[in-house]
């Protein structure tokens, strides 16, 4: 019997002894593509696989008046959102300045300081303060 995997699980695949996430089924449910952590794709039979943590919950949904905006550290702004490791979206609250590792956001209803990389980033922007790029 074959054990029914959702996009998200976390999964070992006993053949390549790895572990890695689901991402997409593939060929009718019995073939899965699964993700390591490093970014190694491969396709796995889902009768060698074992579950071994649920997908998380979905994602809270982002508030209806934001437009996505691509944005270095530099360029966000108080009152936007970013996407954090965990899937959900929070605002921008307060900033700090930027060192070697990138800028230091105060977000809301997370719990400490976070360090947006350097680079460029998708954040959520008010449609009313965006810019045009």
């Amino acid at each position: 019997m074959t054990t029914r995997f959702e996009v998200g699980d976390t999964v070992k695949d006993t053949f390549r002894r790895r572990e890695g996430t689901v991402w997409r089924m593939a060929m009718g449910g019995g073939v899965l593509e699964l993700q390591a952590p490093n970014g190694y794709t491969w396709r796995a039979v889902a009768d060698k696989c074992v579950r071994v943590q649920v997908a998380p919950p979905p994602a809270r949904p982002l508030p209806g008046h934001l437009i996505p905006v691509t944005a270095t550290p530099y360029a966000v702004m108080v009152g936007d959102w970013v996407r954090l490791e965990d899937g959900n979206a929070y605002e921008v609250r307060d900033m700090r300045a930027a060192g070697a590792g990138g800028r230091v956001l105060h977000l809301a209803d997370w719990p400490r300081p976070w360090v947006m990389p350097t680079g460029t980033r998708t954040v959520y922007r008010p449609a009313r303060s965006a810019q045009p790029q």
